[in-house]
């Protein structure tokens, strides 16, 4: 099975010399975890969102949805509602990376979701003009579209996490091979500086310098392609880098074995710096050796320090790779395509005639050699031809990552053909469409998604729901045209609810009154009816369980007074019946004092009178 591994930007091993290669990585089915890699280490509660998976069921969504709920079961598995952290891949001074899905691309199906992302460490957020600096530089490094230098996609952060995305490489870092197999042979050594030129030439035409360049920001993919890492922490090169006062090297973006005399001293970065590293690789590729014993320039120079020449070049090849290696800044050649063309100088082609002369006299001459030299010309005009014609093909196909390859190829073996730098600007700004059609055309799926989401809170009734996905779907960049019909409809429903619930206060209000009101009469019956009611429109109202208490409190009182009032009534009785209407009289005057207007105690009173009078005027006079 293959190899899967992927060197992050920003890593910063110590390239010092053999050691412990690291673990093989085995790619993964979708839900396999890599054997003996180290789990993505949890973060802590708050740093990661939450994945709001929209309402379409696709077998895509579906998917999404259940590798998010799994990933909510370990803190720090979800990265910006979108990256699925699996597994650690590498460690460098500048953070860990991860292996990831990209849940936008579960849902779209797409047969192979995975990406690399690279999550930056405490010294990012303990220095935030690094941070600044370097998102600045991502930014840059993006544009970056070349085979030879690896895809960053996104530079974000989510919450107090800064990370960096980009492709998944398949293959080994340069330093690992090294370990194993140093010294390369000679072929091997060359066609990868081939393409380590390529790379860094194109990066330096665009103003970018690596400043860490060396062999763990090296990558050989398991189809023989070198890819330079690390682009992320380059620094644009001329007056945009004298005017930061942020240095890459304060955090360990700076390898003192692959650093010239310049960087040491912290000079502005030059393309002579990257140069000097390249030679660096070149030698220990060659030799399994480091030129100056892994010491920086620095030291080299001051301990007098020379490389030796290795065996397999010849003295036009060690003059050229000397000059690289050469401490003194003057003496190096000042740009990677000089540095190319002193170590492997271009073969011209002359024309018919000269050719023809050539061969006749080589003929005449018996000169074999010259004729087969000329025969290797010939074959080598025919693969430049090929290769066109593949870009061509490619270019037609819209596989512009092919077009580019083969124009690169040929630019790369004949700088001067116009065809392969036409067909090669023709291919790169087929793939920055193709890039961006696909990224405008996710950017629709997310919306719709998000605009999905507000129209089902909005059939629930949901306001803050509806709004909070309105916001979301503004925030991945829909039109206000696209958002101003739900918005309406959710600014009406958040209208017709404020009105209910104004309707309601009020008639709660007004059956509290209402429950006052019945209190103060007496009218328990009443007072309780309009309780009910209260708290059957509100189970929780305060004021409606303040009212039954009180409404509980005055039956109580009543019920107290009735039973005094019933024993001076009957006392009032008693007292009348021994003809003792004074008695009567008063205790009927306390029933009354209890219970104002009790009828029973007005009318024991009319009695008690009524039989005192009559009683007065039956006593005789002696």
């Amino acid at each position: 099975m293959e190899k899967a591994r992927v060197t992050g930007l920003g890593d910063n091993k110590d390239d010092q010399g053999p050691g412990t290669p690291d673990e093989d990585a085995t790619e993964l089915n979708p839900d396999e975890s890599l054997p003996g890699e180290k789990s993505a280490a949890p973060a802590p509660p708050g740093e990661y969102t939450e994945y709001k998976p929209s309402t379409l069921t696709s077998a895509g969504f579906d998917h999404a949805r259940q590798l998010a709920q799994k990933a909510r079961t370990e803190t720090g598995r979800l990265l910006k509602k979108r990256f699925v952290l699996e597994d650690v891949l590498g460690e460098g001074g500048m953070g860990l990376v991860y292996k990831a899905r990209d849940l936008r691309k579960v849902e779209a199906e797409d047969r192979n979701p995975y990406i690399a992302v690279k999550v930056l460490g405490q010294n990012f957020k303990d220095h935030p003009q690094a941070f600044v600096s370097l998102q600045q530089e991502a930014v840059k490094s993006q544009k970056l579209a070349h085979p030879n230098i690896v895809t960053v996609h996104d530079f974000d952060r989510d919450g107090n996490t800064i990370f960096m995305t980009m492709e998944l490489l398949k293959g080994d870092p340069l330093d690992s091979l090294l370990k194993l197999e140093a010294p390369f042979g000679k072929e091997v050594a060359l066609r990868y500086f081939k393409d380590l030129c390529a790379g860094l030439d194109y990066a330096h035409k665009r103003d970018l310098i690596h400043s860490d360049f060396k062999p763990g920001n090296i990558f050989v993919t398991t189809g023989g392609t070198v890819k330079i890492l690390d682009f992320g922490i380059a620094r644009a090169a001329g007056k945009s880098a004298m005017n930061s006062d942020y240095d890459a090297g304060d955090l360990g973006a700076l390898t003192p074995a692959y650093a010239t005399v310049e960087m040491v001293n912290g000079e502005p970065p030059s393309f002579s710096d990257d140069v000097y590293a390249l030679a660096c690789v070149l030698y220990v590729m060659l030799t399994g050796e480091h030129p100056y014993d892994r010491k920086s320039a620095a030291d080299a120079k001051a301990g007098n320090l020379k490389p030796a020449r290795p065996a397999c070049l010849n003295n036009r090849e060690w003059q050229a790779l000397s000059a690289g290696l050469a401490i003194d800044k003057t003496r190096r050649p000042p740009t990677v395509d000089a540095f190319r063309t002193l170590l492997l100088p271009q073969k011209r082609r002359g024309g018919f005639k000269s050719i023809a002369a050539l061969l006749v006299l080589a003929l005449g001459a018996g000169g074999w050699f010259v004729y087969q030299q000329h025969q290797t010309e010939l074959e080598q005009q025919r693969a430049i031809d090929n290769r066109l014609q593949v870009a061509k093909d490619c270019l037609y196909t819209d596989d512009f990552k092919c077009a580019i390859e083969n124009a690169l190829v040929v630019r790369s073996l004949v700088p001067e053909n116009m065809e392969s730098g036409r067909l090669l600007e023709l291919a790169e700004q087929g793939q920055a469409d193709a890039e961006q059609a696909r990224v405008d055309a996710e950017r629709a799926t997310q919306i719709m998604g998000h605009l999905q989401e507000a129209q089902s809170c909005l059939d629930e009734a949901q306001v803050d729901c509806a709004r909070a996905a309105l916001a979301e779907a503004r925030e991945a960049g829909a039109q206000p045209a696209e958002l101003y019909p739900i918005q309406r409809a959710v600014d009406a429903l958040d209208d017709e609810l404020m009105a209910s619930a104004r309707d309601r206060e009020q008639r709660l209000d007004l059956l509290l009154e209402e429950g006052r009101a019945c209190l103060e009469s007496g009218n328990f019956d009443c007072a309780d009816d309009r309780v009910a009611q209260l708290l059957a429109a509100n189970p929780d109202s305060s004021r409606a369980t303040e009212l039954r208490r009180s409404v509980a409190s005055a039956r109580q009182q009543q019920q107290f007074r009735e039973t005094t009032v019933a024993g001076f009534l009957q006392e009032a009785q008693d007292c009348l019946e021994r003809k003792n209407y004074s008695c009567s009289i008063a205790k009927s005057e306390s029933a009354l004092a209890i219970i104002p207007r009790h009828p029973d105690a007005s009318a024991m009173i009319r009695r008690a009178d009524e039989a005192q009078q009559k009683a007065k005027k039956n006593i005789a006079i002696e």
